[in-house]
């Protein structure tokens, strides 16, 4: 073994100086008895006044909008800025060394008690309901996380109110639901209201000798029975902006041609629709009438004769970012005035709808009838 290098007195005094001097200085700082420290650095000595560096830390957490707690591991409350204190109801000076979980509602104390548990051994996040002494709850989300080097605390926490947000989210769908029943309601009234017009029509009609003026006052009918098709339909959907285009035509052809159609008449309704098809109600009113006009011009002149094997077709489904309808039939067909703006009041009715729409009207060749609807649709009526 060989001899190990002997200190003199004077290096053995020195070290025991420093150690002396160190041993003062953790005693100092553990007794709160230090107000600075003077380090060596680049540029020679740099002084770190204690107090002043917790400061801006304390000053941070006491203003923070949050609640800030430090915690043992079974909850026991070490401090608390004054934010906790305020979502608790009690004085800074109360909660320290209360349980957090005194302060948690009972049905919630179970999964605190977990999450403290995970947040010692690293950190854990979720959701639990405060509950003041005065009895009031709050929701509120909780994140802990461990202090590995602490000789107190074992974990930090930062508790978040959810109560200001969460009120006012309730009381929008609150809101939001009072009013999408009030206007559920005033599409079955108003629904109601044009269905005691068009009975009203009805028995007018059926009154009426003179067939041309009756024949008018069932078209009238028919149009109020297109609009209320629509009321009731955004009554029973769960939109109340937007229809089934497809459902809803379909509908309002199956009307149609039931009110005009003779008891046994052997003249047939085809319908070939795409259903999924959402428009606005404004289009959605103008293609309803247009396809009343049609399908009723079908059935009251395209089988003047003999309406034997006599059908009317209902087509319907998209083009790119157009919806194409079709109403055609396989009777006499058209006169060709009407391709000129001519023609009877139901087909400049139908010109005058397109055109408020936007949609282009097309006439098919024969034989028979052919009427073709091109209605431009937005992305967010596409469905």
């Amino acid at each position: 073994m060989g001899h190990e290098p002997q200190m003199s007195p004077a290096e053995i005094a020195r070290l025991q100086a420093r150690l002396a001097e160190l041993e003062e200085l953790v005693r100092a700082l553990q007794m709160g008895e230090a107000d600075a420290l003077v380090i060596d650095g680049p540029r020679g000595p740099l002084i770190y006044t204690l107090r002043g560096a917790e400061h801006p830390y304390r000053v941070l957490v006491e203003t923070m909008n949050e609640g800030a707690l430090t915690l043992l591991a079974d909850g026991t409350i070490l401090y608390c800025n004054s934010k906790f204190a305020e979502m608790a109801g009690l004085p800074q000076d109360q909660l320290t060394g209360r349980s957090l979980l005194d302060l948690v509602a009972p049905a919630d104390r179970l999964l605190c008690a977990e999450l403290l548990s995970a947040g010692a051994a690293g950190s854990s996040k979720g959701p639990i309901t405060l509950q003041a002494v005065d009895g009031s709850q709050r929701p509120a989300q909780i994140s802990l996380r461990a202090l590995r080097d602490e000789t107190e605390a074992n974990m930090c926490a930062v508790v978040t109110d959810l109560s200001g947000p969460q009120a006012v989210a309730a009381q929008l769908r609150a809101a939001l639901a009072e009013k999408e029943l009030l206007l559920r309601e005033v599409h079955h009234r108003v629904k109601n209201n044009l269905q005691i017009v068009s009975s009203l029509l009805r028995l007018q009609a059926e009154n009426i000798s003179d067939e041309r003026v009756s024949a008018a006052v069932q078209d009238s009918q028919n149009r109020i029975r297109a609009l209320a098709l629509v009321h009731e339909q955004l009554y029973r959907s769960e939109s109340l902006a937007h229809i089934d285009i497809g459902e809803y035509l379909q509908n309002i052809a199956t009307s149609v041609w039931r009110s005009l159609s003779v008891r046994g008449s052997p003249i047939r309704l085809a319908s070939e629709v795409s259903h999924g098809i959402s428009i606005n109600i404004d289009q959605a009113i103008a293609l309803g009438l247009i396809v009343t006009e049609l399908v009723s011009n079908s059935v009251k002149h395209a089988f003047p004769h003999s309406a034997k094997d006599g059908v009317i077709s209902l087509r319907l489904h998209k083009e790119g970012d157009a919806l194409r309808v079709e109403v055609a039939d396989n009777g006499v067909g058209m006169p060709p005035t009407v391709n000129t703006g001519g023609g009877s009041l139901g087909m400049q009715l139908v010109q005058g709808l397109c055109r408020q729409i936007g949609a282009t009207l097309q006439f098919g060749a024969g034989p028979g009838t052919t009427v073709v609807i091109r209605a431009p649709i937005g992305k967010a009526d596409a469905g």
